[in-house]
């Protein structure tokens, strides 16, 4: 019986698939760098094969996720994209060929040696949705220099590669590139306090800044953290969207879809944002195809809606 279960998350999780990918294949995506269906089936192909090739912590649906959106980013916007955290470089090979058809350049920070000893706070966090507690240990999650570069040369686009090797509290101190994309797998709430405290200014206004850890309660309660950004940005927290459980991408873990990633967006345009009028509960119309009521008909004194109704 586990087996049955076990493959019939499987077939949901692959039919969900074209669902994942709508908005990667939708027209407008890439439109303004000349990407066509065409060239996102090869990379959709690259990113697979990558993932095959090489050892990875995160997924080719997480990658295509990010490449939507820096493909979507308007030329006009100025700025590389950074990684932060690169393991063997799986991520990095796959967002160096989005990098290279949006012609920007690609930032890589680690320190190529593992983890560092992780502080009395990071040596281990709590995955509530997943009833987990992560440890760690120095010198963990290890890909050298010479193995992430030789993943990128056969597998993406070495040429648009920067590579700044160290933690990160001794090199992004002195990284001063405006940036559009910030993508953070960095396992530790103080390396995320650091790349975030260093990088946060440099992004632009409607620009995403993503984390692998987001059901981490240790990260996500960072993009919360009124004190924190305060002190240290001057501004208020941003949220985190996946904060606890992660953007739903799979659900072969779980009885509900979930992932690792999350994002934020610095300081979002509000004025394309759709306003939705909060006056009361929705009931489903089953003699109407089960169509929602609208909200005008909530207005409608025909249309009673009683305390145990509402939502």
């Amino acid at each position: 019986m586990h087996l049955l279960f076990r493959l019939y998350r499987l077939v949901i999780q692959i039919l969900c698939i074209p669902i994942f990918l709508s908005d990667y294949f939708n027209r407008e995506t890439g439109k303004e760098y000349g990407i066509g269906t065409w060239t996102k089936l090869i990379l959709l192909y690259k990113m697979i094969r990558n993932n095959m090739k090489i050892i990875s912590g995160s997924s080719f649906i997480e990658h295509i996720h990010m490449a939507t959106a820096i493909i979507k980013l308007p030329k006009s916007v100025e700025g590389v994209v950074v990684e932060c955290g690169s393991y063997k470089g799986v991520s990095a090979a796959n967002l160096s060929l989005v990098c290279a058809l949006c012609d920007r350049k690609f930032e890589i920070f680690d320190s190529f040696e593992g983890l560092p000893e992780p502080s009395a706070q990071d040596k281990s966090h709590v995955l509530l949705s997943a009833g987990e507690l992560h440890t760690y240990t120095k010198g963990t999650w290890c890909g050298t220099l010479d193995e992430v570069r030789a993943n990128i040369i056969k597998y993406g686009n070495i040429n648009i590669c920067h590579f700044n090797k160290g933690y990160f509290v001794d090199t992004l101190p002195h990284f001063k590139k405006k940036t559009v994309f910030a993508w953070l797998d960095v396992d530790y709430r103080s390396s995320l306090e650091d790349c975030v405290q260093y990088l946060w200014p440099l992004l632009q206004d409607g620009c995403s800044l993503y984390t692998h850890e987001a059901a981490h309660s240790e990260i996500a309660s960072l993009f919360f953290s009124e004190e924190w950004w305060k002190n240290k940005l001057n501004t208020i927290p941003p949220g985190l969207v996946g904060a606890g459980c992660g953007i739903g991408f799979k659900i072969l873990s779980g009885s509900y879809f979930s992932s690792s990633m999350g994002y934020t967006i610095k300081n979002p345009d509000k004025i394309n944002f759709n306003e939705v009028p909060q006056i009361g509960g929705i009931k489903i119309n089953l003699q109407s195809s089960m169509r929602l009521t609208s909200t005008s008909a909530l207005r409608s004194p025909e249309l009673k809606i009683s305390k145990r109704d509402s939502v």
